[in-house]
């Protein structure tokens, strides 16, 4: 674990890019219900998705804002879970990781259509 860089004001990073999810959230769908959660930090690859194309109506069906971005695959099976909100979406640009995004939310873990949702760090820049 090491600190990382905040992106710049206005970067962007474009949709396909492979980026890194990380926590010690549940492994299994509904897993910390059960207190399943990882006694080691898991993580895992996940592509950044366009906000058009997660505002599909088979998505997320419109309800994700400028200040939110969504990574996964849209076929499943790779995502954060219960347990891993507040956890890093990190990029890797020129040798430099950034902090992309901030864990959110999902609809279930690594269900298909239901990538997960990531605060987009840009849109707090100034708060932070």
């Amino acid at each position: 674990i090491e600190p990382i860089c905040l992106p710049n004001f206005g970067e962007q990073f474009p949709a396909g890019k492979m980026c890194w999810v990380s926590g010690w959230g549940a492994t299994v769908e509904g897993g910390i219900l059960n207190g399943d959660t990882s006694d080691t930090m898991n993580y895992a690859g996940v592509p950044l998705i366009s906000n058009a194309i997660c505002n599909h109506r088979d998505v997320y069906g419109g309800i994700i804002t400028p200040s939110m971005l969504c990574a996964g695959f849209l076929k499943g099976g790779v995502d954060t879970c219960q347990g891993d909100s507040g956890g890093p979406l990190a990029c890797e640009e020129m040798s430099i990781w950034k902090l992309v995004g901030t864990t959110s939310f999902g609809v279930g873990c690594a269900e298909k259509n239901k990538p997960g949702v990531y605060s987009r760090t840009t849109s707090f820049l100034g708060w932070i």
